[in-house]
């Protein structure tokens, strides 16, 4: 049961000593009702729409906006707070993720005053996640400095997908990529690494099914993952956003080079020039006009 204990916003120090010894920690009562609802107010709004393209984080692959028969979106979202025309979405989301009590949590666990967010994610249909480490996709430079964030939108059933956690693995072997490599290339081989690594460690796969209002932060090291949907009318809606203290660039790359403020002046955005953000925009062009056709 310790695995699985859940701690207060007020309790700094226990928070951060049971993530330092297990890789991860539960957060109770940490986004505010009001903001939830909020949010899913404008997810409501968004699945009413009949055209509308997206980048999908399950298969990283655009996806037009689909609701299967219990009403549930589909695909994962990659980024919803920088959704084209999508405005009011992307903030009810960024009131959750920028909020002031979550960059208390973080300050709490990496004694830096400021983070920057880099990737958000929104999910309400799990589609079960293998087991891997965050240090493959992105971490920090040195490594081992990201922290993870998964946001409970409602209670969490066990059946509808939970997240799992393997305690105490962010200590044990890392399973890296060669900086050659671009990133999936060595997608499979590197999946099996890491299912080969836990056959041999007799690594425990622990559900963490966390109450509405919930955080869990997680370590780059840790092994994770989310189970297959047992009971396809139950969703799993949730946010998660990954965090690197500032004065930390992301491995393998010189980013973020400079930031800018968020509504919430401790949480700190990438800052992009002009160009990239044409180049952005122009991927979308092409599913954008589906949506007009």
């Amino acid at each position: 049961m310790m695995n699985k204990i859940n701690f207060l916003p007020t309790q700094s120090q226990l928070i951060k000593e049971f993530y330092e010894e297990n890789g991860y920690v539960i957060v109770k009562n940490v986004i505010e009702q009001t903001h939830i609802t909020a949010f899913l107010q404008e997810l409501d709004k968004f699945k009413l729409i009949k055209k509308y393209y997206y980048f999908a984080h399950d298969n990283h692959k655009f996806e037009k906006l689909t609701i299967d028969q219990a009403g549930l979106l589909e695909h994962s979202i990659l980024n919803p707070l920088d959704m084209p025309f999508q405005k009011r979405f992307g903030y009810a989301a960024s009131k959750i993720i920028w909020s002031s009590s979550v960059s208390r949590l973080l300050a709490s666990l990496t004694d830096r005053q400021k983070h920057i967010m880099w990737q958000s994610i929104f999910i309400e249909k799990s589609h079960g996640i293998s087991p891997h480490q965050d240090h493959y996709y992105l971490d920090t430079d040195p490594p081992g400095n990201l922290v993870a964030c998964w946001f409970a939108l409602e209670n969490i059933k066990e059946d509808a997908g939970s997240f799992f956690v393997v305690p105490q693995s962010h200590r044990g072997f890392l399973v890296t990529r060669d900086r050659k490599t671009p990133i999936f290339k060595d997608h499979d081989g590197y999946r099996y690494k890491v299912k080969e690594l836990m056959e041999t460690e007799n690594c425990k796969m622990v559900p963490i099914t966390p109450e509405k209002g919930s955080v869990i932060l997680w370590h780059p090291f840790l092994i994770h993952g989310s189970f297959q949907n047992k009971n396809p009318r139950l969703s799993r809606k949730s946010l998660i956003a990954h965090f690197l203290p500032e004065g930390y660039t992301l491995l393998r790359t010189s980013q973020p080079k400079s930031t800018i403020t968020s509504t919430n002046s401790d949480i700190l955005l990438p800052k992009k020039s002009i160009l990239r953000k044409m180049k952005e925009s122009l991927i979308y062009i092409p599913y954008l006009l589906q949506q007009i056709l």
